[in-house]
């Protein structure tokens, strides 16, 4: 590894990088060869002087493994060996706030550095910290440690949480697991959406859910921004407000111009005319928006690229996943552009719910495929079409109250994951109504919810017009 000379510089170690020397590292469970690549990745981490405590002639974080590679950035496990000179029950779970836990004298305790990609703007780093630092205190949204720099490379502390892979145990999952993992999911939209903050890319990757204990925590927030309420209504929808996190509809100056749009081209659609498609040579101006993303789960107000997207689309992620694992089917959507996005949701909805859908955000929808026109009968009966084996208790020998109980929690989930994929954005049901529903409601979330003071500075700009007043 790299260490650290008297006068600062540092030098290289002669020691070997064959994928044998793994006595400082947790790669055991990696194939050799794979373990020499990783080890070279940790070495260049290290020429970071952030992680070198000079004044304590020591690293401050021992790395020893890497968690994952995603598009601009990438996630190491390390120990923080400098742990006991700091306060950190802020961020400790309750179970590790005691002398123990996790934290072990001659390692430190478990973190993750998350060593942000220098290709990435500045503005963009900036923005994922600012965002990290308001939701301190969220339910189920791992918190920010801290973060250095140096020169252009950025390194974001944040806790280690052990977790298992989705694509492993979204097929075993009884509804008491169904429970926690989406009360645990939505407990931390609601937080953040509290706060008026967009993750945006919300899919099972993003979430660290621990299968045996029941306990998911949100994570990176890369892609994340506050929303902004416009002014004015852009589309068929009122802006957020606190009251209305999703919008509600309106009519507007343009209601009548898109209506009568919606009827000319179904109008064209239904005389055969053959103009269903794109144009070769588009002279309508490009529509900008925000369409930062996961295929498969971006909402259909992202897809038509509304210019006012809410909360909402976080909500119609988690509603995805529901559907993931009701149905067994990972992942449900696998589109390779927006259009083909478009009609895999009107294969489950049908071509009216679309052509609504469209309207809401000043768009038409139109298309020459006739199996659009029969949907199935409900969202339900597909899932059941994909998993006949739903309503099977998970239990050998039930008992006829156990199976009972299966029957009705199944039932549940069911209409939850209706009312989570709502395509309707302002129609679909919130993270706190989610809360709330049937078959997640408990004591903790039954109160009213969460109305943030605008001198806290929690909520950012979301607090700048509420309600059509200036907070």
């Amino acid at each position: 590894m790299a260490v650290a000379s008297s006068d600062g510089e540092y030098e290289d170690d002669p020691e070997s990088y064959h994928s044998g020397d793994s006595e400082e590292y947790q790669m055991d469970h990696r194939p050799w060869l794979e373990r020499t690549a990783v080890k070279r990745d940790i070495q260049d981490l290290y020429t970071v002087k952030g992680l070198y405590n000079p004044s304590l002639g020591l690293y401050r974080y021992r790395v020893v493994d890497r968690l994952g590679e995603g598009t601009f950035s990438s996630v190491y496990l390390a120990y923080d060996s400098l742990h006991n000179l700091h306060n950190n029950v802020y961020w400790l779970p309750e179970e590790t706030k005691s002398p123990v836990g996790n934290l072990c004298v001659e390692t430190g305790h478990q973190v993750a550095l998350k060593k942000i990609l220098v290709t990435s703007s500045p503005e963009r780093v900036e923005n994922e910290l600012s965002i990290l630092e308001n939701l301190r205190g969220c339910r189920n949204v791992s918190p920010l440690v801290t973060a250095f720099r140096d020169d252009d490379q950025v390194i974001i502390v944040l806790p280690f949480h052990a977790c298992d892979d989705f694509r492993y145990f979204y097929r075993l999952m009884d509804p008491p697991k169904i429970r926690a993992y989406m009360t645990c999911l939505l407990r931390a939209l609601k937080d953040i959406h509290a706060r008026g903050i967009i993750h945006r890319d919300v899919k099972p990757a993003n979430f660290l859910f621990d299968y045996e204990s029941g306990h998911g925590v949100l994570v990176d927030f890369g892609l994340a921004e506050r929303y902004q309420s416009p002014r004015e209504a852009t589309c068929q929808h009122e802006p957020a407000t606190r009251s209305h996190l999703h919008g509600q509809r309106c009519r507007t100056d343009d209601t009548l111009t898109v209506e009568q749009a919606v009827y000319d081209a179904r109008k064209r659609s239904r005389a055969g005319e053959g103009k269903v498609g794109f144009r070769q040579e588009d002279a309508r101006p490009a529509v900008k928006t925000n369409r930062a993303g996961t295929r498969g789960f971006r909402a259909p107000e992202v897809l038509f690229k509304c210019p006012d997207q809410t909360v909402a689309i976080d909500v119609w992620s988690a509603g995805v996943i529901l559907l993931s694992i009701l149905s067994h089917k990972f992942p449900v959507f696998n589109s390779s552009d927006d259009v083909e996005a478009l009609m895999e949701i009107a294969a489950l909805f049908g071509r009216n719910s679309m052509q609504r859908c469209a309207m809401l955000h000043n768009r038409t929808f139109i298309s020459n495929v006739p199996t659009l026109d029969e949907p199935p009968e409900s969202l339900a009966s597909l899932i059941l079409r994909l998993n006949p084996h739903l309503y099977t208790p998970h239990q050998p020998d039930p008992t006829p109250e156990e199976a009972l109980e299966h029957i009705l929690a199944v039932d549940c989930a069911l209409d939850l994951c209706a009312k989570l994929l709502h395509v309707d954005s302002t129609r679909r049901i919130t993270a706190a109504q989610a809360l709330r529903h049937r078959f997640l409601g408990n004591a903790e979330d039954d109160g009213p919810d969460e109305q943030l003071d605008p001198t806290e500075g929690k909520c950012g700009l979301l607090h700048r017009w509420v309600d059509g007043q200036r907070g």
